[in-house]
């Protein structure tokens, strides 16, 4: 993930030099185009189980550079950390296949935000990740309204996905089992 980083520092920079550029809210979705090459697939020929999160993560880094908040969380030193993920399979992409990575903060609470991440062709969905992230600073966890001021980002009013809440649910069953 290394070329990942030095892409978004050298997409940061280009953006800070660029007036033209125009920054997405941290709550609108982003999306970044790909294609499934020859390093991704599996004996099926298609995109392996295991890239998918690959690609989740490309996206996700993705993210503070189209929104332009990358300047902000590399000036004061916050990092963002995976705490859960979940994906459902729909479809296959076969080889060759171009797809977009479309990730899209949906929500947080007092500790996690919580992103949806999808894998789309045209209209049709792929493939639906969702994931639970905490940003830390100096080894501890920022609140998600911290770092919203930290952005200079209001405060939405956001309703969670109900298929959020079933998935919190979810994770204190498993931890209370």
């Amino acid at each position: 993930m290394i070329s990942e980083i030095v892409r978004c520092l050298y997409l940061n920079k280009k953006n800070r030099n660029n007036k033209n550029f125009a920054p997405k809210g941290i709550f609108e979705p982003t999306r970044r185009t790909f294609r499934v090459g020859f390093r991704d697939i599996d004996f099926n020929f298609h995109l392996n189980n295991a890239r998918y999160m690959h690609y989740m993560e490309k996206g996700r880094w993705d993210h503070p550079v189209q929104t332009g908040s990358i300047g902000v969380m590399l000036k004061h030193k916050v990092n963002f950390i995976v705490a859960g993920l979940e994906i459902t399979y729909i479809r296959e992409l076969p080889l060759f296949k171009k797809f977009e990575m479309e990730t899209h903060y949906v929500g947080f609470d007092d500790k996690y935000f919580y992103l949806e991440q999808k894998f789309v062709v045209g209209e049709k969905l792929f493939a639906h990740g969702l994931v639970k992230a905490v940003f830390i600073k100096n080894r501890k966890v920022m609140p998600p309204d911290q770092l919203l001021d930290l952005v200079e980002h209001k405060t939405p009013d956001i309703k969670q996905p109900k298929f959020i809440e079933n998935w919190k649910r979810l994770a204190e069953l498993k931890r209370d089992s």
